[in-house]
C-alpha cells in the first residue's frame, strides 16, 4: 500500500472513531465521557458534527417544490423520481410517503438539529478550552454563522414567511430554539417566527464580527467572513431590512467582486479534454464560490446520475423561456438535460453539493436598492441597482448581445426594474435552493405540476393554490412523536 493511501485510511478511521464518540458526547453527556480541552478538540467537533457532511444530504427534494422543474418521465415503480413524487405533488404526508417510496433518510428537520447540536457544543465550550484567543474567536464565528444558517433554513422550511401579512411573526409558530448542547430538543415548544429570526440575526451579526476580526487564510471549504456577509445580506433581505442588505453586501463586494465569464464556460467544444478544472460549474476553482459544502446527493431526486440517460425531471418551460437570446446561462446551467450534464450546475461530477456564490450579492443589493428607491425616490439608489444588474449581466452574455440597462427607463417605473431583478434571480440562482424561498417571500403564487404515472397516459395535474398551507412543509412525524410539545403544521 502506498504511503499516501495509508495516510488517507488512517485519517478516515480517525474521523469515524471520533465521530462516534462525539455523537455519544452530544446525546448523553456525563462526567466520564470525552470532554474537549483544547481549541483543536472543538475544531474536530465542529468539522464532524457542526459542518454539513459530504455523505448526507439535507433535502434532495427541495428543487422539486418550485416552478423551475417539470416531470418528463413515467413512474416505472421505483427509483429516485418516485421518491421525489411526494415533494413534487406537495403531499401533506410528504416524509412518510418518501420513506415508503424507498428514501431511508428524508428527515430534514432532524438533520438540521443534529448540526445545530454540534455548533452548540462548540459555543458552550469555546471560551473555556485552552488555545490562542484568535483561534477561539475564529471558531466561535464559524459556529455562530453555521447555526444562523441552519435556523434560517429551518424557519423558511417549517414556518410562514417573515413578511407574510396574514401571519404576524411575533405570534406565528416557528421552530424550537435549542441554544445549548445541554438542552434537549425533545421537550420544547415552538418559538415564534420573530424569536427565531431575532436569534438568527444575533448569531450572524456576532459571527460576522468575529470572522472579520480573526479570519485568516481564505478557505472555500470553511465558513469565512465572505460567506458570512453573504448570508447576513440574505437574512436581512427576507426581513426587508434594506439598509442592512446593502451594508453587508457592500462589505462583501468591496473584498470580492470578480465574476466568472460565462462565454468561456459555454465554449465546451474548444476545451482541452485533459482539463478537468471545470467539469461542473459548482467547483473550487470557480472564482464566484465563497463557501463550498454539503453532499452531491442534494440533487439526486432529479435523476441526474452518472448512468441516467433519461432524466425524469428537467427545467420547466417557464424557466427555459426566461433566458434571453445570447444568455449563456441557459446552456451552462441547464444543459444537463440535453447531453451528459458535464458542465451543468447539478450533476454527478460536482465536487460538493451546495455553495454560496458571489452573484447573489449583486442580486440582493440590487433588489434592496430598488425597494428602497420605491420608498424614498432617491435617484442614486436606482442608478446603483442598474449598475449591479449590468455588472452581473455583462458576464453572462456574449459581447455581441449584451445591452446595458439605462436608469432613465426606470425612474417612473421602478416596478419594472424590480421585475428585472427578480427575473435575474431566477435565471442565476436556479436549482440552488433559492427559488422555493423566493416564491414564499414574494407572495406564494399558485403552481401547477404535471406528474407522469404512465408513459401511455396523460400526466396528472397537481395544484398548489396561492398562499396554500403547503408552502409550509409538514414537520416530520418522528419529530412530533419524539416531542409531544411540538405543534404540527396545518
Amino acid at each position: 500500500m502506498r504511503k499516501h493511501d495509508r495516510y488517507i485510511r488512517c485519517i478516515m478511521l480517525a474521523a469515524l472513531l471520533f465521530s462516534g464518540s462525539c455523537t455519544k458526547f452530544l446525546e448523553q453527556p456525563s462526567p466520564d465521557e470525552f470532554k474537549p480541552s483544547t481549541v483543536a478538540d472543538l475544531r474536530k467537533i465542529l468539522m464532524y458534527e457542526g459542518y454539513p457532511v459530504a455523505s448526507r444530504s439535507f433535502h434532495p427534494y427541495m428543487s422539486l417544490l418550485d416552478d423551475d422543474i417539470k416531470c418528463i418521465g413515467p413512474d416505472e415503480g421505483s427509483g429516485n423520481w418516485k421518491q421525489g413524487r411526494p415533494a413534487f405533488t406537495w403531499s401533506k404526508k410528504m416524509y412518510s410517503e418518501m420513506r415508503q417510496n424507498g428514501d431511508n433518510d428524508p428527515d430534514t428537520y432532524g438533520k438540521y438539529y443534529q448540526r445545530i447540536k454540534g455548533c452548540n457544543v462548540v459555543l458552550d465550550n469555546v471560551q473555556l478550552v485552552q488555545g490562542r484567543q484568535a483561534e477561539k474567536d475564529q471558531l466561535e464565528g464559524e459556529a455562530l454563522a453555521l447555526r444562523a444558517y441552519y435556523y434560517f433554513m429551518l424557519i423558511n422550511l417549517y414556518a410562514w414567511p417573515f413578511n407574510d401579512s396574514l401571519h404576524v411573526p411575533a405570534k406565528t409558530p416557528g421552530v424550537p430554539l435549542v441554544l445549548s448542547g445541554k438542552v434537549a430538543d425533545a421537550s420544547l415548544h415552538r418559538n415564534t417566527v420573530l424569536q427565531v429570526y431575532n436569534q438568527v440575526v444575533s448569531d450572524i451579526t456576532r459571527g460576522c464580527l468575529l470572522l472579520e476580526e480573526t479570519d485568516g487564510k481564505y478557505n472555500v471549504f470553511r465558513m469565512n467572513k465572505h460567506a458570512a456577509w453573504l448570508l447576513a445580506g440574505r437574512i436581512f433581505l427576507y426581513m426587508e431590512d434594506w439598509d442592512k442588505v446593502i451594508l453587508y453586501n457592500d462589505k462583501l463586494l468591496a473584498a470580492r467582486s470578480q465574476l466568472e465569464n460565462m462565454r468561456f464556460w459555454a465554449s465546451i467544444s474548444n476545451r482541452d479534454p485533459a482539463d478537468k478544472s471545470q467539469e461542473c460549474y459548482i467547483n473550487p476553482s470557480n472564482k464566484e464560490i465563497l463557501f463550498l459544502y454539503g453532499c452531491i446527493d442534494e440533487y439526486s431526486l432529479l435523476g441526474l446520475g452518472r448512468f441516467s440517460t433519461t432524466p425524469r425531471y428537467c427545467a420547466s418551460d417557464a424557466l427555459n423561456a426566461a433566458y434571453e437570446k445570447g444568455d449563456f446561462r441557459a446552456e451552462v446551467y441547464l444543459n444537463a438535460w440535453e447531453t451528459t450534464g458535464e458542465f451543468s450546475k447539478v450533476n454527478y461530477k460536482a465536487h460538493l453539493g451546495k455553495s454560496f456564490r458571489l452573484p447573489e450579492a449583486y442580486l440582493n443589493r440590487a433588489e434592496a436598492y430598488v425597494r428602497k428607491y420605491m420608498l424614498q425616490a432617491n435617484g442614486t439608489l436606482l442608478q446603483s441597482a442598474v449598475e449591479d444588474l449590468n455588472r452581473l449581466r455583462q458576464y453572462r452574455f456574449s459581447s455581441k448581445t449584451f445591452v446595458p440597462e439605462t436608469v432613465t427607463a426606470y425612474y417612473h417605473h421602478p416596478q419594472l426594474l424590480l421585475q428585472l431583478c427578480l427575473a435575474e434571480r431566477r435565471r442565476e440562482l436556479c436549482f440552488e435552493e433559492q427559488r422555493w424561498f423566493d416564491l414564499r417571500r414574494l407572495g406564494m403564487p399558485a403552481i401547477t405540476h404535471f406528474y407522469y404515472t404512465d408513459e401511455k397516459r396523460k400526466p396528472v395535474a397537481y395544484q398548489l393554490p396561492g398562499k396554500s398551507n403547503r408552502y409550509v412543509l409538514p414537520i416530520p412525524e418522528m419529530a412530533l412523536i419524539n416531542n409531544p410539545l411540538l405543534e404540527p403544521n396545518p
